[in-house]
């Protein structure tokens, strides 16, 4: 088991659902009568598919079910609980619904990546062509990835002991240092953005007026990854000052006047800040995506 989360909600009509999918599936218990309660939910996210529960625990459903970022909510009528990252974005996933044996206000809920279903075609189309016919031409859809090769199925490797977040802080009381003091803050952060980033690769934010809300209109969530736009100081050695926005990175303009460049790079979402979206420098696997859809929609 890799992470878990323990939620309750007011279950309204007897029912629960998932979002967070490319379809939004719901569960009801057929053996209970009971229509409004509040129910204690056990979401658990394993790299395999886990070992049976227990006699204790009785099976509802065991559909598949393909997430699109891989950050989930469980949902009812009139509410939804936190987000939980049950693994890599758009992935088959096995999961089984259970519900206690003796205490049906107890449910648990276990899901596993089972394989890559990423398509171009599919799940990174275009918004003006949603609705249309698919270009005639080769799919270019890249080598499936394993469900290993993603952050969210690592471990966070160097989360900081809380004796180190303790100096940390003592430090800020006496230096006022804000840098110490954020690098030492993974105790606070989001537990979404820290799954997403385990290996505390270096994070920023997008430009308050982000280009790419007139470029590209796509939601966007944790887990997702897409081409980021930004103006930069141009520097003499060509990279960008904050070592940021590398991978597939391109400058598409240059203001010889202004001392500046519109460079654009591909960036994964690891959550908000301020309003802003917090982001990382896609890895190679997160990358390929995004340049596959750019090869199947040139235009």
């Amino acid at each position: 088991m890799l992470r878990h989360l323990d939620e309750e909600l007011y279950v309204q009509y007897g029912g629960l659902c998932i979002y967070g999918g490319t379809d939004c599936p719901e569960f009801r218990d057929d053996e209970v009568e009971v229509l409004h309660y509040t129910a204690a939910l056990r979401l658990e996210a394993w790299d395999e598919e886990p070992p049976d529960p227990g006699s204790s625990w009785r099976l509802i459903e065991q559909p598949d079910f393909t997430a699109e970022t891989g950050v989930i909510q469980m949902g009812v009528m009139e509410d939804s609980g936190r987000e939980f990252l049950i693994g890599p974005p758009l992935f088959e996933y096995g999961l089984t619904v259970h519900v206690h044996a003796v205490d049906f206000l107890q449910w648990l809920f276990r899901f596993w990546p089972i394989r890559d279903v990423f398509d171009p075609l599919v799940h990174m189309k275009p918004r003006e062509l949603v609705g249309s016919a698919s270009p005639l031409e080769p799919r270019r859809v890249p080598v499936p990835t394993t469900a290993g090769q993603w952050a969210a199925m690592r471990p966070d490797k160097f989360r900081p002991s809380e004796g180190s977040v303790r100096w940390a802080a003592t430090q800020q009381g006496f230096l006022g240092a804000d840098p110490v003091a954020r690098m030492f803050n993974l105790h606070q952060e989001d537990p979404v953005s820290r799954a997403l980033n385990p290996d505390h690769a270096p994070t920023f934010l997008t430009p308050s007026r982000p280009l790419h809300e007139e470029l590209d209109l796509r939601d966007r969530n944790p887990g997702s990854t897409y081409r980021m736009w930004r103006w930069e100081r141009e520097a003499a050695d060509g990279k960008p000052e904050d070592g940021n926005l590398l991978t597939g990175r391109i400058v598409h303009v240059r203001d010889i006047h202004g001392r500046r460049v519109l460079a654009s790079g591909i960036v994964t979402m690891l959550g908000m800040e301020d309003g802003r979206h917090q982001v990382r420098d896609a890895e190679p696997h997160e990358a390929a995506r995004v340049l596959c859809a750019e090869a199947t929609w040139p235009d």
